[in-house]
Order: C-alpha cells, then sequence, then structure tokens
C-alpha cells in the first residue's frame, strides 16, 4: 500500500486580553449589535467601562433601551437581531470576517432578508493564486449578491417602497457597487441622485437611531424572576432556530426525523474555545440520481430528543461535484445535545430529489487532550475562500464522506481535529505522534505506516494577548484512488486513529466505521 501525508495544520484561538472580571465581554465591543446599533454617546460610555458589573450593567441598558415593551419578558427586538445575526454568519462570510460583519450582513440585519437574494459568478473568476482585491467601485468580482426588496419586505422606517443594493464580493471584502438600478421613492424621502452606497448608508443610519425605544432609561430594569425567564427561554431558542419553513418542505423532513439513519447524510459536531459548536453535514448525491436542477433548494431540520427546533434551513443549494456524484455542505451554529437531523435536497415545485437523516450528539468543548470525531472520506481536494458556513471544509481543503460508503474506485482519506495538545516552552511548537489502524471485518486491525509529523510552531502573542484553545486539525490520504486493490472484501471497516502528545505524554484516541462496496473478489 501506498500512503501520503497531505495536510497538518494548527488553529490558534486567542483573544485579547482584558482587565480582571471583562473576559465574557472582553469581544462585545465588536460584536454586531455594538457595531451596528451603538449611539455615539454609548460608544463613548462604553469605553469608560473597567469592571465585570459595569460592563454587565451596560449591556442589560443598552438591550433595555431598545426593548419595544419593558412590562414582558422577552425583549423581541433583541430575539429578532439576534436571530438575524445567526442567518447572516451562515449566509455571508467571508475570509477572517464573519458574516454578520459583512456589508452585506450589516444589510440583511438592519433591514431583515430580502423578497429575493440572487447570486451569480463575478466577471473575474476566483484566482489560482491570492490576489490583491478590485478597488471598491469596481464592477469585477469572484461573486455578485444582489439584494431585492419591496414593500412587504421593508421596514416602515425605510420610507422607500423598494430597493435593489448590488454587492460586489470579493476573497477578503465586499462592496455596495454605486449607481444600482431599481430604487423608487416613496413617502417624503426623494431619491434622486444618490448612489446606491449613500442609500444604504441612510438606511443603516437610520436603523441604528429606529432602534432606541426607551431613550430616557437610565438604569436597566430588574433581573427576571426564573419563571420569566422560563417564559422566555422558548422563544428565544426557535427564533435562533432559523425562519420557518414552507409547509410542504417541513412536512418531508419531519417525515425523516422519525425514520432511521440513512446512508447519504453525513454530520459532525465541531466545538471551539468559546464553549460554542458547528454541525456541519453534508449530503450526497450518487450520479445515478440525475442531475441537480437549476433553483434546487436545501432544506435542513434538527431537533432535539425533546422535540426542540434547533436548526430551520432553506436557500438554494451550491452543488459540488466529486467522483461518484454530488455533494450539497452547510454548517450551522447549534448547542449542546443529542439531536435528530433531517436535509434533503427539493426542486422548484417542493419535490423531493434526494435526502438523508442522521443522529448526532454535541458534547461540550473539552478541557483535556481530546480527539474528535474521526470522518472517512473518498476525496480530498483544495479549495480557496472557504467561508464559516461550508461544511466538511477544514485547513483549505474540502472533504467529500459520501455518508462512510465508500466504492471500490473511491480512495481513502481521514480527517480528525486534536483538542488542547501542550505546547513545549522552549521551543514554542506543539509536537504530537500518531498512529492509524483499519480493522477489516472478521479480522485483527493492521497498522497502517505513517509519516513522522513534524513540530508546529506556535505563533508567539502580543503582549496584550492571552493564550486561547489549541486544536490541530490532522488529515492524511491514505490511498489516493481504487481502494479496491487494497480492500477486496466488502464489509464495515473501522478506521483506528491514535495521537500522543510528546509534550505531555498523553494519547487520545477515536475511530470510525466506514462501509466497502463493490470491491473486487478475493484472487484464487
Amino acid at each position: 500500500m501506498t500512503f501520503r501525508r497531505v495536510l497538518v495544520a494548527a488553529l490558534l484561538l486567542s483573544g485579547t486580553a482584558w482587565a480582571a472580571g471583562l473576559e465574557r465581554y472582553e469581544d462585545w465591543g465588536r460584536s454586531p449589535e455594538f457595531v451596528f446599533l451603538a449611539m455615539e454617546s454609548e460608544q463613548k460610555e462604553w469605553k469608560k467601562v473597567a469592571s465585570g458589573s459595569d460592563a454587565e450593567r451596560f449591556v442589560q441598558l443598552f438591550w433595555a433601551r431598545r426593548n419595544p415593551d419593558l412590562k414582558t419578558a422577552d425583549n423581541e427586538f433583541k430575539t429578532v437581531f439576534d436571530a438575524r445575526v445567526k442567518e447572516a454568519d451562515e449566509l455571508f462570510p467571508i475570509q477572517r470576517l464573519r458574516g454578520a460583519l459583512t456589508e452585506r450582513g450589516k444589510l440583511y440585519i438592519v433591514l431583515g432578508p430580502p423578497k429575493t437574494l440572487r447570486r451569480s459568478v463575478g466577471t473575474r473568476p476566483q484566482p489560482g493564486v491570492r490576489e490583491p482585491p478590485n478597488p471598491p467601485g469596481t464592477t469585477l468580482g469572484e461573486q455578485i449578491a444582489v439584494f431585492i426588496y419591496d414593500a412587504d419586505h421593508l421596514p416602515g422606517w425605510a420610507e422607500i417602497k423598494s430597493l435593489v443594493a448590488t454587492f460586489v464580493v470579493e476573497e477578503s471584502l465586499d462592496f455596495v457597487v454605486d449607481g444600482s438600478p431599481g430604487f423608487v421613492a416613496g413617502g417624503s424621502w426623494n431619491l434622486g441622485g444618490r448612489s446606491t452606497a449613500g442609500i444604504v448608508q441612510r438606511l443603516e443610519v437610520t436603523a441604528r437611531t429606529n432602534s432606541i425605544r426607551n431613550p430616557d432609561l437610565k438604569e436597566p430594569p430588574s433581573q427576571r424572576t426564573p419563571a420569566e425567564q422560563a417564559i422566555a427561554a422558548p422563544a428565544t431558542a426557535d427564533a435562533f432556530a432559523g425562519p420557518p419553513l414552507a409547509p410542504q418542505l417541513r412536512a418531508a423532513l419531519e417525515a425523516l426525523l422519525d425514520k432511521k439513519d440513512s446512508d447519504l447524510l453525513a454530520a459532525l459536531p465541531i466545538a471551539n474555545r468559546a464553549g460554542n459548536a458547528s454541525l456541519h453535514l453534508q449530503l450526497f448525491v450518487p450520479t445515478i440520481s440525475g442531475p441537480i436542477p437549476a433553483g434546487t433548494h436545501l432544506a435542513v431540520l434538527v431537533r432535539d430528543k425533546d422535540g426542540r427546533e434547533a436548526v430551520r434551513h432553506d436557500a438554494i443549494a451550491e452543488v459540488q461535484t466529486a467522483p461518484g456524484g454530488s455533494f450539497v455542505s452547510q454548517a450551522f451554529a447549534i448547542r449542546e445535545g443529542d439531536f435528530a437531523v433531517a436535509a434533503g435536497l427539493f426542486d422548484g415545485s417542493g419535490k423531493v430529489l434526494v435526502a438523508g437523516r442522521r443522529s448526532v450528539s454535541v458534547r461540550p468543548t473539552p478541557t483535556d487532550l481530546t480527539l474528535g470525531p474521526v470522518v472517512v472520506a473518498s476525496t480530498i481536494v483544495p479549495v480557496q475562500g472557504a467561508r464559516a458556513s461550508d461544511g466538511f471544509t477544514f485547513s483549505g481543503h474540502r472533504f467529500f464522506t459520501k455518508a462512510g460508503r465508500l466504492d471500490a474506485t473511491d480512495g481513502l482519506s481521514f480527517l480528525v481535529r486534536v483538542y488542547n495538545p501542550a505546547m513545549d516552552p522552549a521551543s514554542r511548537t506543539v509536537r504530537i505522534a500518531r498512529t492509524v489502524k483499519i480493522k477489516p471485518p472478521g479480522e485483527p486491525a493492521v497498522e497502517v505506516p505513517q509519516p513522522a509529523d513534524q513540530p508546529i510552531p506556535v505563533p508567539k502573542l502580543d503582549d496584550n494577548e492571552k493564550p486561547g484553545m489549541l486544536t490541530v486539525d490532522l488529515a492524511a490520504n491514505l490511498i489516493e484512488t481504487d481502494l479496491g486493490q487494497y480492500f477486496r472484501r466488502p464489509g464495515d471497516y473501522i478506521l483506528q486513529v491514535f495521537i500522543t502528545d510528546v509534550v505531555s505524554k498523553k494519547t487520545a484516541e477515536a475511530s470510525a466505521t466506514f462501509t466497502i462496496s463493490g470491491t473486487l473478489a478475493p484472487k484464487r
């Protein structure tokens, strides 16, 4: 057998150190709510915050000033705002910037979802080599996104009847194209002669001012009682799940949730340093299912064991091709717990083209040396400009899993995330050693030769930074193609990965089962 390693990447997650007690709010001044909503007086006040209790009081008062009804247990404005932030993070991320803080994310959050969101390839394809982004104002780009609003999809304070905003999307920035057509004057405001960027900026400023509902409030309202919190919690959690699904899509996905796991859907939970988690999904479409028509939607419904919905998603599918079929991938923010996941592709009439179901457990962020779930892939391909919402895309590579069912012509690769390896303080490196074994059906496990892992440098932090959780994404391409030449018996195989932290002397292990079908018969 021939084996080779294709990538090893260390991801350092760190944050800026703040005064004692303020760690919880260290990034709040860069959050979408502060960036988009804070008035100038609030921005100045935030700079004076010097303790955790001051920050807590500030944030409570910030949202209370924007609460349309202080007498109710829930802040409806915050619930809607937080839900839009979550949707924008999933829809619009670019390199080094979360989706909610992009220009597209900003408009989506302050105005709400458009009636129509169109995406198209720009006049310049994605470069094979990273290039400087085009200067603002050009019509070139790797992608074009068009937001179309009509009167029913615009808030009353916007004072316009319709809006068309065109964005150029580059690898590391996006911006509004001046002079986009499609604006119609309404109310008392005259659009005559205004540029697209100017109109959008005016709407964003108006949204900031309009968010204030209780301008004279000087102290945050008293804390909710446990009973009030219990009343508000379900509504808040439901808003985070996403917008409602169309009845036909919901019915099809709910029927899937009641069935057993299928072979077409793969699900991978990933933890991060903030104690949050993301759920990466990949739906495989075999070649025999036929081509995927334009306008096909990917719809997802995730429900916990108590029947509460954690994710709802419906958007135009972005189909990727690979040997053996096509793939649709997506990632979502998710809470801890045990979930049933249903995902399907639906044509314009709502007919199911292909669908799958998977059970998944999302566990707390590990605090010791731990391995995440092992991903077995049939193919690994490099990608540029990957977004946070791209499922099964790590360290610049996309992993096509085929939900763990491989054919004789496929390759064999794996990915595993290593949590909390120790750093050697003298060399500022992480040093790990791996052992990989494959257990054929009914036979002992066989060790697969692996190259020696080189020390992984840990960048030195600035004086005002503190270490965060360290993770290493470790992947290897074990067999390029035609794995049927090496594994001649069909059935269920087990891939075992053992990682030893050379610095701490600890070892962690994880395994995954994959199925091989259509392999060659044993030689006589």
